[in-house]
């Protein structure tokens, strides 16, 4: 029996030390690849994805789609599929895009929140924040344009795509470091085959999927929506204040003359009506910003280009007699009018587009 005893020790024993002799293999291996492949293999975590491909392909109502045929701004070299979309997606969520594994799009862009993160300036990787308020990605199809970001300086949204990975503050990688820590992603060859037709990986296939998934994040379920296919109706207020917001000036023109419906934006921001700030003097130093779509504004708190607006109610109020913001040219109204403004305004929030699972973070479980 002793003797059995023993023989059983000296394998296990044996077993153990090959099984440590690999395990340091594997480490050894692991500790000669590229800092940025390291950490991408340390803290992989796959996502979870529908057996199913969600569809990215709606029908619009007719409203929507008369409004997309004149400003859509995508490419004829990247429209949206479903496996590009979903491939996006992923790349939208994953915090491995950037430097030190903690911040991804999607931690600036909030499902929850509109695709904003309602404060004032974002915090990139290393607590830093950025120098502008995070644009809610809504409806980027319908400018006509194409231009990005606050001040227009990317001139497509496949070329806004880079600028973040890149900015120091907010991903800081190069794009060859890019390409090598999303090619280390075990998860990533076979959703770039599924969308593009090759396993191969760089920063452009990278760039297209990602705008393939923020043109598809449309609001079209408002109940805007529904009373101008007829479906409902709006009540006494919310019809007095879409009167306020189509017809009454604010001095000089319209509140939709900046922000057209039925996407509530424009590719055409005009200067009178910017936030004054002596600190940023946005698109080509002019004083103007883009104009941001106002569907589902009322999910959104710290509005304009750097925040310091509250939320909407705020800025209605604006320039009356106490108010702690003086100055927003032509975005105040009189205090009889904000409630109807505010009912009518109410009516351009798609809740759906909040919690759709198809634009939700996969990599929560």
């Amino acid at each position: 029996m002793n003797k059995f005893k023993v023989l059983i020790f000296l394998i296990s024993a044996m077993l153990l030390f090959q099984y440590c002799s690999k395990k340091n293999d594997i480490s050894e291996e692991i500790e000669t690849l590229p800092t940025t492949v390291t950490g991408a293999i340390a803290l992989e975590n796959a996502p979870i994805l529908p057996t199913s491909t969600y569809s990215y392909l709606i029908n619009f109502p007719a409203h929507i789609q008369a409004n997309l045929s004149a400003n859509d701004n995508t490419p004829n070299n990247n429209p949206i599929t479903n496996d590009g979309a979903t491939l996006g997606r992923v790349l939208f969520y994953d915090k491995q895009l950037s430097k030190n594994n903690t911040v991804s799009c999607g931690s600036c862009h909030q499902q929850q929140f509109a695709f904003d993160d309602n404060i004032a300036l974002s915090k990139g990787l290393d607590g830093s924040l950025t120098t502008r308020n995070s644009m809610a990605i809504l409806n980027l199809r319908f400018y006509k344009s194409g231009k990005m970001f606050w001040d227009e300086r990317a001139a497509t949204l496949e070329k806004q795509a880079f600028q973040p990975i890149q900015n120091h503050v907010e991903m800081n990688l190069t794009l060859a470091e890019l390409e090598r820590k999303v090619s280390a992603l075990s998860y990533y060859p076979a959703l770039f085959q599924k969308a593009f037709g090759t396993t191969a990986i760089d920063s452009i296939r990278i760039a297209m999927a990602l705008s393939q998934f923020e043109r598809s994040i449309v609001t079209y379920q408002a109940k805007y929506d529904r009373v101008k296919q007829g479906i409902e109706t709006f009540t006494t207020a919310e019809a007095t204040g879409e009167e306020l917001f189509m017809n009454a000036l604010l001095p000089n023109n319209t509140c939709a003359s900046c922000h057209t419906p039925p996407m509530f934006l424009t590719s055409n921001p005009i200067r009178p009506f910017s936030l004054n700030d002596t600190n940023d003097l946005g698109i080509n130093n002019q004083r103007r910003f883009k104009s941001g779509t106002l569907r589902n504004i009322t999910n959104r708190n710290s509005l304009f280009h750097n925040g310091s607006v509250i939320n909407l109610q705020t800025m209605l109020n604006s320039g009356g007699q106490g108010s702690a913001i003086p100055n927003i040219p032509a975005h105040s109204i009189g205090p009889q009018n904000v409630p109807n403004m505010l009912a009518f305004l109410n009516t351009l929030t798609d809740n759906t587009i909040l919690t759709d699972p198809k634009f939700s973070n996969p990599f929560m479980k």
